[in-house]
């Protein structure tokens, strides 16, 4: 029992659950036939609203429920990050499901689950809670991803999804029960203070593996990541936009708490591990994407690839190689969600996601193909790009940590991975196109892409106020 409850410190996670409940309410009192998606509409509002609120907590810091909660400036950051990530998944799922004419409203309550779980894992400074936020958070993705129950390749990608995610989550409970038992305490503090005055022994070695394999799999690193390509391509598209850039980023301020602030003291032992994973991880991805014909599988490798340079970070072990981190998926988010807000409205044009179908789409939308073209550029790094500076902190972060090996590896691989980009940016604006009939994109759409390409283009032309932005959520990191 706890003595008192900071409710400041959880107000926004207390939002996000009046929301969900009222909007369920709502469900549940209006006709079966009305017109229109009011969910959708109301999900929107509550969540320009949280991003309002949440605007507010910049400066706010502190832990309650007995240091199992925690809110300092990694946690604001990263909710900001998921919040402005679900507002475009929003908008894909209301396209989603507009042509389709079933009701989704259980598809965005679920959505609204998986908030929650990504900013509970923000905050979670025990063991504990951070499972309890990743299952709600993996819980949700299970149902989403096998939601269309009439298409074979969604129900096969949210089987696997949901056997290797239940297998790694047996992992996660195995290592901390090991954890616990040489610590005797799940909590981040406490477990900090341990490794800070103790060798590492070969059974907390084991425990570590285990629970990095569990976020390896949030992150889609090798040899986690056999769940990556079916998934991508058999999920809904609003689920796999999630997949590639809320749950990833969810791993990777798992493994930014432990790495760079729980087991920290051991940077050493861990750090060269990390290396090999990092070089294996991104020559895999970059390497079987060149040979996929479906955009949403090569996006889905690429993924893998973006998780082998985000490993980069973790490698350097410095504020610098953290801060790289937050920079990198600050820009990952505006350039994934402009690829795949593209993909929605094209799958939903031509019933498609072959790759060789989106040949000559600049003469079919112009504004899809140049939405699509920054996004593709970014992903590969080119300048003057977030991606770019984004690729740029990572390998300087390695070079300075002594890693020039690995940057090497990173830069070989950037190389490697223009290809694919470039393969599908000619196809867009070279190939002649097999329909010629115009993609008609609404305004609310319109608006979408142009948000995402001026998030692109302007986190790479004016990178310092997001790399400030970047530095300081983990200088002012409690763990």
């Amino acid at each position: 029992m706890f003595p008192s409850i900071a409710w400041n410190l959880i107000s926004l996670e207390v939002l996000m659950t009046i929301a969900l409940v009222g909007l369920i309410i709502v469900d549940i009192l209006s006709p079966k036939k009305t017109e229109g998606n009011l969910i959708g509409i109301f999900s929107l509002i509550a969540l320009f609203g949280l991003i309002g609120f949440w605007l507010t907590q910049h400066d706010l810091s502190g832990s309650t429920f007995g240091g199992m909660f925690i809110m300092d400036s990694l946690a604001w950051f990263f909710k900001g990050l998921f919040l402005i990530t679900m507002v475009f998944v929003f908008l894909m799922t209301e396209q989603f499901f507009k042509l389709s004419g079933k009701r989704s409203n259980a598809f965005y309550f679920l959505l609204w689950l998986a908030l929650l779980g990504m900013c509970l894992i923000a905050s979670s400074a025990d063991f504990l809670l951070l499972f309890i936020a990743i299952e709600i958070l993996t819980i949700s993705l299970y149902v989403m991803t096998a939601y269309l129950k009439s298409d074979k390749h969604s129900i096969e990608a949210g089987m696997k999804y949901l056997i290797l995610g239940s297998l790694a989550s047996g992992f996660f409970l195995y290592g901390v029960s090991f954890l616990y038992g040489i610590t005797h305490s799940v909590r981040f503090d406490v477990i900090q203070g341990f490794v800070s005055t103790h060798p590492m022994t070969p059974m907390m070695l084991f425990s570590l593996v285990l629970i990095f394999s569990a976020v390896g799999f949030k992150i889609a690193a090798v040899p986690f990541h056999m769940w990556v390509p079916d998934v991508y391509q058999g999920a809904p598209t609003p689920v796999t936009a999630l997949l590639a850039v809320g749950s990833k980023a969810a791993g990777f301020v798992i493994l930014i708490r432990l790495f760079f602030g729980v087991f920290s003291a051991w940077h050493v032992e861990w750090s060269l591990v990390l290396a090999g994973l990092a070089a294996i991880t991104m020559t895999y991805g970059n390497l079987v994407a060149m040979f996929q014909t479906n955009i949403k599988r090569l996006l889905g490798y690429s993924s893998i690839a973006h998780a082998g340079y985000l490993l980069m970070g973790v490698t350097a072990g410095s504020i610098l190689g953290a801060s790289a981190i937050n920079f990198y998926l600050l820009g990952y988010l505006f350039t994934n969600l402009a690829a795949f807000l593209v993909i929605i409205l094209f799958s939903i044009a031509t019933k498609s996601d072959a790759i060789e179908d989106y040949a000559g789409l600049s003469r079919r939308s112009g504004i899809l193909a140049c939405t699509l073209l920054l996004a593709l550029v970014s992903l590969a790094g080119m300048p003057p790009l977030a991606g770019f500076f984004g690729k740029f902190a990572l390998l300087m972060a390695t070079i300075k940590s002594e890693f020039l090996w690995l940057a090497l590896v990173a830069a070989v691989n950037i190389v490697i991975s223009l290809y694919y980009y470039l393969m599908i940016v000619k196809r867009i604006y070279v190939d002649a196109p097999i329909n010629t009939s115009p993609i008609i994109v609404s305004l609310p759409m319109r608006l979408a892409l142009g948000v995402a390409m001026a998030g692109i283009i302007g986190i790479g032309i004016f990178q310092g106020p997001f790399l400030d932005a970047a530095m300081t959520a983990i200088q002012g990191m409690h763990f």
